[in-house]
């Protein structure tokens, strides 16, 4: 009997704290939670405040004139969802298209997959959140608040009561397909700047050529402040080549292995024209003293490679293709699934083609691609 006893108390906690052993247990206990409602999906006669109007996403972004542009009144937009995080390529971010255009929504929380479903209808009442860009990117969120950069127009939204009473999960539909996109369309785009009806919108560009450069911007040690007016706390891999850099990005891992083993050792620290030396070289070679060496602290002595080393994290990693004479970088987050996954040898080969589908971006005047899924899905070899 005290056996009896001791086991189905041990079940009970069990059943307790893990709810997915609830089966199991039913036979002895009739303890039941009761199931979760139901999704319901808002409609246009359900949706809270709705005039009976939308703006096209294309018009939204027409309202933007350089800075942050809060939205006073009431305006409606909607789109279907194309990103997903489910990789981890894309984070706290929710894309959205419709005919006209495409938009990042600054949805500030994690696993919005399990939310927002490829192809699912979004509902947004933009009114009160702010439409600003990231390096000429379009975004909807909020105003920057106080600790943000001057280089942020918009601010995550990430209070659940914002979230809820702005954003509406609509119908599950059909995903979109990718629109294709040529050089000649990819040119306009570019020309067009932020009014350009490709940035944001999930699309194809077929017969891309890998350029075997990349880009990647290492912060020694990112607690520290690593804006453009800290090249003491910069180092960039992209003056050459690929840095012998072969996976489509750095997880925390591969880039301590790729720091210790000296693949960056002839990398520079600095920004731009302000170049100080090696990271084989220390802060306190390179400094003077004050506030910049200083910041250093106790890290001052040791060289910017040991730093590396001491606050290593992923890095993204963008690598460059061309269609024609128009360059594309497809950028992969350190984060994502996939971080380390190898390019194919007939993609970096230089004999090949491919093609790549994913969210099309704009960054400083650039075209660049974030993948949706991993690149077995998202890049077919020609």
């Amino acid at each position: 009997m005290k056996k009896i006893i001791i086991i189905l108390s041990v079940a009970f906690v069990a059943l307790s704290s893990c709810q997915s052993l609830k089966e199991e247990w039913d036979p002895v206990f009739t303890i039941k939670n009761e199931d979760p409602a139901a999704f319901v999906p808002y409609t246009e006669a359900t949706l809270p405040g709705f005039a009976g109007e939308f703006t096209t996403i294309q018009d939204l972004k027409a309202l933007y004139k350089g800075g942050g542009v809060e939205i006073a009144e009431a305006l409606w937009i909607r789109g279907q969802v194309i990103s997903s995080d489910v990789s981890g390529n894309i984070y706290r971010e929710l894309y959205i298209q419709d005919d006209t255009g495409g938009i990042d929504v600054k949805i500030g929380k994690s696993s919005l997959y399990s939310e927002y479903k490829i192809g699912q209808w979004v509902y947004v009442n933009c009114k009160g959140l702010t439409l600003g860009a990231y390096n000429g990117m379009p975004q909807l969120g909020m105003a920057p608040d106080q600790t943000t950069t001057n280089e942020y127009e918009t601010s995550y939204i990430d209070e659940w009561g914002i979230i809820n009473s702005r954003i509406f999960r609509g119908e599950f539909a059909e995903p979109l397909a990718p629109v294709e996109v040529d050089e000649n369309k990819l040119k306009m785009a570019l020309a067009a700047g932020y009014t350009g009806e490709l940035w944001g919108k999930y699309v194809v560009i077929k017969g891309l050529k890998y350029d075997n450069q990349i880009f990647a911007l290492v912060y020694p040690n990112p607690n520290l402040p690593h804006k453009s007016t800290n090249p003491e706390n910069r180092v960039f891999l992209s003056d050459k080549g690929t840095w012998n850099i072969n996976t489509w990005a750095l997880s925390k891992a591969r880039y301590i292995n790729a720091v210790q083993v000296g693949q960056f050792d002839t990398a520079e620290v600095g920004s731009g024209n302000t170049r100080y030396g090696p990271i084989t070289g220390k802060p306190s070679e390179y400094l003077s003293d004050g506030k910049v060496l200083g910041s250093f602290g106790r890290d001052a002595d040791l060289t910017y490679k040991e730093i590396m080393v001491k606050y290593a994290t992923a890095n993204y990693v963008s690598h460059y293709f061309t269609i024609g004479k128009t360059s594309v970088q497809v950028r992969t987050s350190g984060f994502a699934k996939f971080a380390d996954d190898v390019l194919h040898y007939d993609i970096t080969d230089g004999g090949h083609t491919c093609d790549i589908t994913g969210i099309l971006s704009l960054y400083s005047g650039s075209a660049q691609f974030t993948l949706v899924d991993e690149p077995s899905v998202s890049v077919k070899i020609n």
